[in-house]
């Protein structure tokens, strides 16, 4: 009989080896990614299926006004909001919104954990949003759906340890789970939705501190510098953390200067994260 984490292992196991059922994509977006298959697909069409759901009709209104997209005039309907993102962004913002729905339990103890983790990642997903714009070449909307899903394994692991009270109330414990299977668990996940190789390369390399590569700055630079960032500020003295400028994400992105507690200061001073992430959580 398995005691202690082998149990709570063998859940994890079980979902990367393919024995535990993978969730499908939540339904806004498959129909969206359905709808973009069909290359007679316009923008009228992706109106048409998104109105149907006025939960993510407000959405999308809502961030077409936030800091990442407003212009010089308020938008005020879904037409001239599909109008400004274009098909693929609105693509990436639809699943973005659509996976709040892995993100709901009934139980009180999953519900507050699924929570306070949506939470906690669209935190993270505001700001590499507003990083990313610092960067020719990566688009916001892209860096914010990386943001969000750089650990969508690890609702699917809670969901799974539902019937194990005592690993969900136990922050070692699943810090643990998240150290160990996290990166593979959300690999597995991503690819099964068809998910693209830059998306899944967020999710592998999160913390990959040393990662390098050719060419210029790309999406899981942009994450693992927010990544980073985010763990300067909580400020963990049991967590050994890298110099933000020995980074070679740090050298390839040039997001500016470090604060004296090694934070991005671009970051420290945005007026915008609070508003993005008020828009994804609201």
């Amino acid at each position: 009989m398995q005691t202690g984490f082998g149990i709570y292992a063998k859940i994890a196991h079980d979902i990367i080896t393919g024995k535990a059922s993978l969730p499908n994509l939540p339904d806004a977006a498959l129909r969206i990614r359905r709808a973009m298959q069909d290359p007679d697909c316009d923008l009228a069409r992706m109106e048409n299926i998104i109105k149907t759901d006025a939960g993510l009709s407000g959405y999308l209104i809502q961030m077409a006004n936030s800091p990442m997209y407003r212009g010089w005039f308020a938008t005020k309907d879904l037409k001239r909001a599909l109008s400004l993102f274009g098909m693929e962004m609105t693509r990436n913002l639809c699943l973005g919104y659509s996976l709040r729905a892995m993100f709901r339990a009934r139980d009180p103890q999953l519900k507050a954990l699924l929570t306070d983790h949506w939470k906690r990642s669209a935190h993270r997903a505001a700001f590499c949003a507003v990083l990313a714009g610092q960067v020719r070449r990566i688009s916001p909307d892209r860096a914010l759906l990386a943001g969000l899903l750089q650990e969508i394994g690890m609702p699917l692991l809670y969901v799974r340890l539902e019937n194990y009270p005592e690993a969900l109330s136990n922050p070692e414990i699943l810090q643990d789970l998240e150290e160990t299977f996290c990166a593979t668990i959300s690999l597995t996940l991503l690819d099964s939705w068809g998910l693209d190789a830059e998306l899944q390369e967020v999710a592998r390399s999160r913390h990959d501190w040393s990662r390098e590569h050719r060419g210029r700055a790309d999406l899981a630079d942009v994450v693992m510098l927010v990544n980073l960032h985010e763990l300067r500020l909580e400020n963990d003295p049991t967590r050994y953390l890298p110099e933000m400028r020995s980074l070679p994400a740090y050298a390839k992105v040039d997001p500016g200067p470090v604060s004296e507690r090694g934070t991005l200061v671009v970051l420290d001073e945005s007026v915008d994260i609070a508003a993005i992430e008020a828009t994804m959580t609201g």
